[in-house]
């Protein structure tokens, strides 16, 4: 495949250097990071302790017959399991490692995108993604975010290459890349054809029906890879309503933003700026005279990238609308890594002259030194505290005592932690933790009693003289609140809303406790850094039982 065509700008081999050097630079600074966020992450947070599960259960055929419990198709489930097989997996230091090459991977994947698409560093899109902390932090984490992310950007980089050079070599690798985007993120079969479709766009101004068609058809096999997954999909749309919000633009552009600032509101600015610049870039390029091959280039490429920017845009705001979830700063990465790389692209395509890569050293080079500061506190951060209340719970709990956790979705990391003597459970109790079973939550949803078995077993190691440990934010008040009667679910007001019966179930396990223990302590259990707010619980002693008169 042919190298980029540059603009006829005479290049001055040292500015070339300088900038290319300060690429590097860059880079190994963002190495640094990955490296400093994997030495900081300390133990694995529930969704990461469920995906490990289910990666390393006996066979493959067990992994498929819980595929359902997981958000993802099983590519990078099979990943974490050839880590684990060659004996990487065993200790959360482990995977850890296999996290942190993930994000190196994809500050790989951006300048894999920058040679292709520019011929030039990537500078604007290793500030924007490479230096985002949402990006480190859950790209590197033991999801299929970052994996998600890496594919998805050589799928661009593939696909570009159909488009201006349609061989059957370049089509199979785009397809290939495609199909491993897909099988990464279920949300990004919307995002490849948003990406096949700006191919087709540039096919079409150049009214080339056979390339739009091999472009089109690059799409097809990842489609085609997705068909076993519909009856998954299917069984776990029967209890993903437990958590399922109304969206809309106001809830979308609330986390979108979050995701933009992090870690200072400079960056969002830098997103802003840079998406207008590139906006503005991309449509002078667009309409620019064609009589000159590069000239014609540039302007094929500024039509890809603008049409992948709307359509990706478009086509993400139809997969929330779709899925109906709250969704998290994660949920946007693969976003932030299109947009990232279309905007590096195009500014690249108009910094040719000296001055104006001038421009572009100079501004990044200042942004990184002003956000690296913030970068770094951001990373040094746990992504749970249970693996310390685990082993602090190890050494002090005794037969006889109860542990209870709640919410319940915190059972996957505890489960993986936790050795101790005594017994424990959730708010509501489930069969099995390992995975996160919205299915039996859903199905204690139905009930009318669920707490009745905690309720059982807290008196029972009260009264005997024992200890309930309570691990999790329970709704204590003077005086006691009483618990609301919660119908089943799917009767009521509520529907099938999982938070409202979760609440309940804390605050009818609050008010037994204060109705009927003696005595209450909070535990400190230190922590080495400051700790993921999604899984940072509390611990509670709670003992004593009132005699009746």
């Amino acid at each position: 495949m042919k190298r980029p065509v540059a603009a006829p700008h005479r290049h001055s081999p040292i500015l070339r250097r300088i900038e290319w050097i300060g690429a590097g630079i860059f880079a190994l600074i963002l190495v640094a990071l990955h490296v400093t966020n994997m030495m900081h992450a300390g133990g694995l947070w529930r969704d990461e302790a469920a995906a490990v599960h289910l990666a390393q259960m006996p066979s493959v055929t067990a992994i498929w017959s819980h595929i359902e419990h997981e958000s993802f198709p099983l590519l990078v489930t099979m990943l974490i399991r050839a880590w684990s097989g060659v004996g990487l997996g065993g200790s959360d230091a482990g995977l850890r490692a296999f996290g942190c090459l993930v994000g190196i991977a994809v500050v790989g994947a951006l300048w894999w995108n920058a040679w292709r698409l520019s011929a030039s560093p990537p500078f604007v899109s290793m500030l924007l993604l490479g230096l985002s902390p949402v990006a480190i932090r859950w790209g590197d984490s033991l999801r299929a975010y970052g994996v998600g992310v890496f594919f998805t950007l050589i799928a661009l980089a593939s696909t570009w290459a159909v488009v201006r050079s349609p061989s059957r070599k370049n089509a199979l690798i785009a397809m290939l890349a495609g199909v491993l985007a897909v099988q990464s993120l279920y949300q990004n079969a919307f995002i490849l054809a948003a990406i096949c479709l700006g191919g087709v766009v540039v096919a079409a101004r150049r009214k080339d029906l056979r390339r739009a068609l091999l472009i089109g058809a690059v799409g097809v096999p990842a489609a085609f890879s997705l068909l076993p997954y519909l009856p998954v999909v299917k069984r776990a749309n029967e209890w993903n309503v437990a958590t399922q919000v109304p969206i809309d633009l106001a809830r979308i552009w609330l986390v979108l933003h979050r995701a933009l600032s992090d870690p200072h509101p400079l960056m969002l600015w830098l997103w802003a700026a840079s998406l207008v610049i590139a906006v503005v870039i991309g449509c002078a390029l667009a309409f620019r005279n064609k009589a000159l091959p590069a000239e014609e280039e540039r302007s094929d490429m500024a039509w890809f990238l603008l049409t992948i920017l709307a359509a990706s845009t478009l086509a993400y705001y139809v997969f929330l609308k779709v899925l109906n979830f709250p969704s998290e700063v994660w949920y946007y990465l693969v976003w932030m890594a299109l947009a990232a790389v279309s905007i590096d692209a195009l500014v690249a395509r108009a910094a040719r002259p000296s001055w104006a890569r001038l421009v572009r050293i100079g501004a990044v080079a200042a942004a990184v030194a002003f956000l690296v500061p913030s970068v770094l506190p951001r990373l040094h951060m746990r992504m749970t505290n249970l693996d310390l209340v685990a082993r602090h719970l190890d050494e002090t709990v005794r037969e006889g005592d109860l542990v209870l956790v709640h919410p319940w979705f915190c059972g996957a990391t505890f489960a993986r932690c936790y050795t101790g003597r005594a017994a424990w459970t959730t708010l509501p109790p489930l069969e099995s933790y390992g995975l996160q079973r919205l299915d039996l939550f859903k199905a204690q949803m139905l009930q009318d009693d669920p707490l009745r078995p905690v309720i059982a077993k807290m008196e029972a190691a009260m009264r005997g003289g024992n200890t309930v440990w309570l691990v999790g934010h329970f709704p204590f008040s003077n005086p006691p609140l009483r618990p609301p009667v919660m119908p089943p679910a799917g009767t009521g007001p509520e529907g099938w809303r999982g938070v409202p019966y979760m609440t309940a179930y804390a605050i009818e396990a609050a008010y037994f406790l204060q109705m009927n223990a003696t005595a209450s302590r909070l535990v400190e259990v230190p922590a080495d850094a400051a700790v993921n707010p999604f899984e940072d619980l509390p611990v509670r002693t709670i003992s004593g039982w009132r005699r009746a008169f």
